[in-house]
């Protein structure tokens, strides 16, 4: 279902390396086009790496005043987690869980006050762990919010509406930044059939490595 819907915003996004929208049947099954990579994870649970690029001009807030527009950091957050996985729970992003609820008290907001969030789905079962890093089900309840609908264009809080690295693609070292481009678009009210109506406030969350190093932003317009 995360799979399906990545794809179906990725339909949206100009930007997008693979704009077709799969649908879920396709992506639920196994087949020659749908292969497993490695099981139980299919060619559709994984993000392509692909080429890219991506750039923002980052200024002080006096050099901010004297632009047209201009989009604030409200909170920005870094957690390290330890790098061998056999040392941790590799269900558990907690890394991704301190950088959120850093992020959150920062910005003195709550999952409730955010428009949408681009997350970095490298693979779906990132994205679904993320849900629960992120706080928005439990610890083994994250496949309810997909099921949900909750992170769906129309559902409570959209995450990645740009179709994700799913579907615009993983540029590695470009990935980041591409996501707080798309974030930002969507609080200039530029994003166009991808926009989320009267967004004000945006989550970004990346990671590197398998949620070793966790970044999260939240980014609101300010001019």
């Amino acid at each position: 279902m995360i799979a399906a819907k990545n794809h179906s915003n990725g339909m949206a996004n100009p930007f997008a390396h693979m704009r077709k929208d799969f649908g879920f049947d396709f992506c639920n099954t196994v087949s020659d086009k749908n292969p497993y990579v490695a099981g139980p994870l299919r060619r559709t649970d994984c993000s392509l790496v692909s080429d890219g690029a991506a750039a923002i001009v980052l200024a002080d807030a006096e050099t901010a005043e004297t632009l047209e527009r201009a989009i604030a950091f409200r909170a920005r957050r870094h957690a390290n987690d330890v790098l061998a996985i056999s040392r941790r729970d590799p269900t558990e992003f907690a890394g991704a869980r301190t950088a959120w609820a850093k992020a959150l008290e920062e910005a003195g907001l709550t999952l409730d006050d955010l428009d949408l969030v681009e997350t970095h789905d490298c693979f779906t079962i990132a994205e679904m762990i993320e849900y629960e890093a992120m706080g928005l089900a439990k610890r083994g309840e994250g496949y309810k919010v997909v099921r949900e609908g909750i992170t769906r264009k129309d559902g409570r809080l959209p995450v990645n509406p740009s179709g994700g690295l799913k579907s615009k693609g993983h540029p590695i070292g470009a990935t980041g930044v591409s996501m707080h481009v798309m974030a930002s678009m969507q609080l200039m009210g530029e994003a166009g059939d991808m926009q989320i109506k009267d967004a004000r406030t945006a989550g970004v969350f990346n990671m590197g490595g398998a949620a070793v190093a966790n970044y999260v932003s939240i980014l609101e317009r300010v001019k």
